[in-house]
C-alpha cells in the first residue's frame, strides 16, 4: 500500500508537469509580437542590454547615468538570455514568462507539501487563469520574477524547518528575493521568523553561515550603492515604501487594494479572501501561515495611496492555495469518506470559473493582432544616424532601447520653437502637428526622415 501510495505521489508529479505544459500558449505563444513599452519594459531592457555593453554586473546604468532604482537580480537573468539568444522583445518577456511557469510548479509543489498533491495540481492549474498574472507574465517587468522567488523562499522554508539540507537552498533564494525588488521583499522576514520559532532541529549558530550569505551578497551590493549614490537610501524608501503616509485615508486605500486584487485574480477573489481568514478557526499552522503572510503583505498598504495592481501579484498564488486547500480539509474533517467525490464535484463547478476567465484573458491580449509602435518604427531609424536624438513625449525607454542610442533627451513641448531655430545639428521624433503650420518654424530648417501614424522623425540642420 505505500508503494501504491509514493506511485501516486510521483503520478500527482506527472500530471502537474503535464498540465503546466498545455498552459505554454498561454505564456508563449505571440510573445515578441508587440513592441516593448516604455515605463517599464523597454526601460528595464535597457539596463539589462546595459549589463552585456559594459560587463558590470553590479553597477546598473540608463541613459547614461547610475540606475538603482531596483536591484540586479532580475536584469541579471535578462542579460543571460540576451547574451545566448540575442536582444529582442521575446527574449526580454522570457524571464517573466519562465517565472510565470515555474510559479505554477512551485505552487503544486507547495499545495502537495501542505495538503495534498490534488490541491497543489488543482491550485496550480487556477493561477494560470489569474488575469494580471498571466499579463504581466507576458511583460517584461519584474512582478512575476519576485512572485516566483516569494513562493521558492516559503517553499524551502518549510522543507529546511524540517531537513537541514534545505537551509542553503533557502538561503539563495532569499538572497536571490532580496535582489529582485525594492523593500517588498522584506515582508518574507515576520513569515521565516513565524516558521522557525520554536523549531528545536536547529541550534542558534546554524543560522549564521546561511545569514551571512544573504548579508554579503545581497546586503553586499545595497552597501556598495550606498556609497556610490548619496540618495540610494532616500531613493529606495521612495520606490519601495509607495508614498506610505500614517496620515493617509486608511479606508480609500484598502478599498483601492480590494479593486486591484479582485481585478488582478477575477473570481478567486472573493473565495480566497473568505479562506484566509475562515481557516484561522481550524486553528492548523499550514493556514495561519498563509493568514500571518498576507496580513504582513498587505499592512503597508493601507498606508500608501500610490498602490498599484502588480504590486499584489504575489498574493494570488496564496489566496487561490488557501481556497483550494481549506475546501480539501473541510471535507476532510467533516465528510472523509466522500472527501474526493464531493471534491471532484467541486473542482468541475470551478472549471468553469478557469475557462471563463482563461477566455477572456486569450482574447484580451494572447490572440491579438501584431503591433508595432510608431515610437519604436520612428527610434529604430533614428539609430541609423549618429545625430543626438530628442523627443518631445514621455517614451524615453522605447526610444533609447529601440535607437541603442545610450542618451536621448526629452524636451518639454514649450522649447520646441526655440530648439528648431537654434545652430545645433540633431534628430527629433515630433508630433507632424507640431511642425505643419507653425510659422515660426522654417520648413527648410528640417529634414523628415521617417513618419508613421502622427509622429515623424526629422534631422534639423541649422539655416
Amino acid at each position: 500500500m505505500k508503494i501504491l501510495k509514493r506511485n501516486s505521489h510521483y503520478l500527482f508529479d506527472v500530471f502537474a508537469f503535464v498540465s503546466v505544459f498545455l498552459t505554454f500558449p498561454l505564456f508563449f505563444y505571440k510573445l515578441g509580437q508587440t513592441s516593448l513599452t516604455s515605463w517599464d519594459e523597454a526601460w528595464y531592457a535597457e539596463v539589462a542590454r546595459n549589463m552585456l555593453k559594459t560587463g558590470d554586473i553590479i553597477n546598473m546604468s540608463w541613459n547614461n547615468h547610475l540606475y538603482n532604482d531596483h536591484p540586479p537580480a532580475g536584469y541579471w537573468i535578462m542579460a543571460f538570455f540576451y547574451q545566448i539568444f540575442g536582444v529582442n522583445e521575446f527574449w526580454t518577456r522570457f524571464p517573466s514568462a519562465l517565472a510565470g511557469i515555474i510559479s505554477m510548479l512551485l505552487l503544486y509543489f507547495l499545495g502537495k507539501k501542505l495538503f495534498n498533491p490534488l490541491v497543489g495540481l488543482v491550485s496550480s492549474i487556477a493561477l494560470s487563469s489569474a488575469i494580471w498574472f498571466i499579463y504581466r507574465s507576458r511583460l517584461g517587468d519584474l512582478d512575476i520574477l519576485l512572485t516566483m522567488f516569494f513562493l521558492l523562499t516559503i517553499l524551502l522554508a518549510i522543507k529546511a524547518y524540517e531537513n537541514k539540507k534545505f537551509i542553503f537552498p533557502l538561503a539563495i533564494s532569499i538572497t536571490l528575493l532580496f535582489l529582485t525588488k525594492t523593500m517588498v521583499p522584506l515582508v518574507i522576514i515576520p513569515l521565516l521568523i513565524f516558521i522557525f520559532y520554536k523549531n528545536k532541529l536547529y541550534k542558534w549558530y546554524e543560522f549564521i553561515l546561511p545569514i551571512t550569505l544573504i548579508l554579503v551578497v545581497a546586503g553586499g551590493w545595497f552597501t556598495t550603492q550606498i556609497f556610490q549614490d548619496d540618495n540610494f537610501i532616500h531613493d529606495s524608501l521612495g520606490i519601495g515604501l509607495r508614498g506610505m503616509n500614517l496620515k493617509s485615508n486608511y479606508l480609500d486605500n484598502i478599498n483601492l487594494a480590494k479593486e486591484y486584487l479582485h481585478s488582478g485574480i477575477g473570481k478567486w477573489f472573493w473565495p480566497g479572501i473568505a479562506s484566509i481568514f475562515l481557516s484561522v478557526f481550524l486553528k492548523q499552522k499550514r493556514f495561519f501561515l498563509f493568514t500571518f503572510f498576507f496580513v504582513c503583505f498587505m499592512l503597508p498598504i493601507i498606508f500608501s495611496p500610490k498602490i498599484q495592481i502588480w504590486h499584489l501579484i504575489p498574493m494570488f498564488p496564496i489566496l487561490i492555495l488557501v481556497y483550494f486547500g481549506f475546501v480539501y480539509v473541510i471535507l476532510e474533517k467533516y465528510l472523509k469518506h466522500f472527501k474526493y467525490q464531493i471534491f471532484a464535484i467541486f473542482i468541475f463547478f470551478n472549471s468553469i470559473i478557469y475557462f471563463n476567465q482563461v477566455k477572456m484573458i486569450w482574447y484580451q491580449f494572447i490572440d491579438i493582432p501584431a503591433f508595432v509602435s510608431d515610437e519604436a518604427i520612428l527610434s529604430k531609424e533614428a539609430g541609423k544616424y549618429p545625430q543626438h536624438l530628442n523627443i518631445d513625449g514621455v517614451f524615453m525607454p522605447t526610444a533609447i532601447f529601440y535607437s541603442e542610442k545610450g542618451t536621448v533627451n526629452q524636451i518639454q513641448i514649450e522649447r520646441l520653437n526655440s530648439l528648431l531655430n537654434s545652430n545645433e545639428e540633431f534628430l527629433l521624433i515630433t508630433r507632424k502637428g507640431n511642425l505643419i503650420n507653425n510659422k515660426e518654424i522654417s520648413e527648410k530648417s528640417f529634414q523628415i526622415l521617417k513618419e508613421d501614424r502622427d509622429k515623424v522623425l526629422i534631422l534639423h540642420k541649422p539655416l
